[in-house]
């Protein structure tokens, strides 16, 4: 069978303001697929998109923590979506269509280049793009980048109302291979200006992992919401795979 490699794993972040407040992060996997000559095309390790949460509502006097990989979680969440549905994006891409989603897939050749829509041949489906994207690696081998946009981020709070999260990544592939990481911190305190909330983004997550456990102390600790703890089946459409 063919084999994938991760070539490189890279984000950025920017600060992100509308009804919730937090960041920006997307995150970009370059890969590359090399066929072989006999044996059937060879699927991508499983994403590990990592996350552990800690929120501390201080108006509550109470804090919890949470953690999993998101992709396994809830593989068709808003801003994973877009793994699930690579190739077809992918095709679309190649096509000149944009992906309405967050997010994007491209095809390139093995040299780097855009692939042209035209080389894929024409798709009538969701299955029929996926499976015309496969075909092509199959045959010529290339690379997929796959870009993943997360807007982690909080309500801004009321005058009644303080939260503190500690938000982990540390994401890549099952087995092992490049990962990127990084760590969120906010702390909106409603009853304070804006201008006096906190929100950082570092790549390292030991000063604020420090910063935020100091502040649990004479909490209690409680049960993350359902929300948040319970997984979603995946059930997949025409095109789409895990």
């Amino acid at each position: 069978m063919g084999r994938w490699t991760l070539e490189s794993i890279s984000g950025s972040t920017s600060p992100y303001v509308s009804e919730t407040v937090g960041h920006n992060v997307n995150v970009t996997y370059k890969l590359r697929y090399t066929p072989s000559m006999m044996g059937k095309f060879q699927e991508l390790p499983i994403l590990e998109w990592n996350e552990q949460i800690f929120l501390i509502e201080h108006h509550k006097g109470e804090w919890w923590q949470f953690s999993t990989n998101m992709y396994q979680h809830n593989a068709l969440s808003k801003t994973l979506e877009v793994w699930a549905k690579r190739y077809i994006v992918a095709y679309d891409t190649a096509n000149g269509s944009q992906f309405m989603g967050k997010g994007g897939a491209k095809l390139l050749t093995t040299a780097g280049q855009p692939v042209q829509g035209k080389v894929l041949g024409t798709a009538h489906s969701a299955s029929d793009k996926a499976d015309a994207v496969r075909r092509y690696l199959q045959k010529s081998g290339g690379r997929l980048e796959i870009s993943i946009h997360d807007i982690p981020s909080i309500n801004k709070p009321d005058d009644q109302t303080h939260k503190e999260r500690l938000l982990v990544f540390n994401c890549g592939f099952a087995g092992g291979g490049p990962r990127y990481a990084g760590t969120q911190y906010l702390n909106m305190n409603g009853a304070l200006a804006p201008t006096q909330w906190v929100t950082e983004f570092q790549p390292s997550s030991s000063l604020l992992s420090t910063k935020f456990m100091n502040g649990t102390t004479g909490l209690r600790k409680v049960a993350p919401p359902g929300l948040v703890a319970n997984p979603r089946t995946p059930h997949f459409m025409a095109g789409e795979c895990m």
